[in-house]
């Protein structure tokens, strides 16, 4: 019963709500509340979708994973070598980026960085894979998909800075 009086209030907040954020945070309470957690019906961040970001945006996506706790002391710096970006036009080949972990935050940036502990080259399909498992970097670089140059331990760092998220989390309930 105290279930429903909260799905009933999360309900009413989610109506009276100017934006439409908060509309449907209320309202996706209130329905957890009465049905339970529901699987999403479809993943938003497909392989389809995660190749076809540009770079910039896939190291904005795996900064999304970075668990700021676990990076608050990491001093991390990691060359990556697309050696072809892909096919239309507006990408350039043989394109590296840095990516660097700092007081809990993950940038990058075009270009090489002279002081980076490791160079991943490869094409973006496989540092794609690498970006976002970097547990899967040994298996990537044994099958030819990668070549890694430097110290092969930042990626195991890397890794333990990640977060593997589960899309379908509980909002309201415990």
């Amino acid at each position: 019963m105290q279930a429903d009086l909260q799905a009933d209030a999360y309900e009413q907040m989610g109506y009276q709500a100017e934006g439409p954020q908060w509309r449907g945070i209320f309202l996706t309470a209130a329905k957890e509340l009465r049905e339970g957690v529901v699987p999403a019906a479809f993943a938003t961040a497909s392989p389809d979708s995660i190749l076809a970001m540009p770079i910039d945006i896939l190291f904005d996506f795996a900064a999304v994973h970075l668990v700021g706790d676990k990076a608050a002391t990491a001093d991390l710096r990691i060359d990556f070598r697309f050696t072809d970006t892909g096919t239309d036009t507006d990408t350039d080949t043989d394109e590296t980026w840095t990516m660097w972990v700092r007081r809990g935050v993950l940038n990058a940036r075009r270009g090489a960085s002279p002081d980076t502990r490791l160079t991943v080259s490869g094409p973006k399909p496989a540092l794609v894979a690498c970006l976002l498992k970097p547990a899967d970097a040994e298996r990537l670089a044994r099958t030819g998909k990668i070549t890694l140059d430097g110290d092969e331990s930042a990626l195991t760092t890397l890794a333990g800075l990640l977060d593997d998220f589960d899309p379908d989390f509980a909002v309201v309930t415990p």
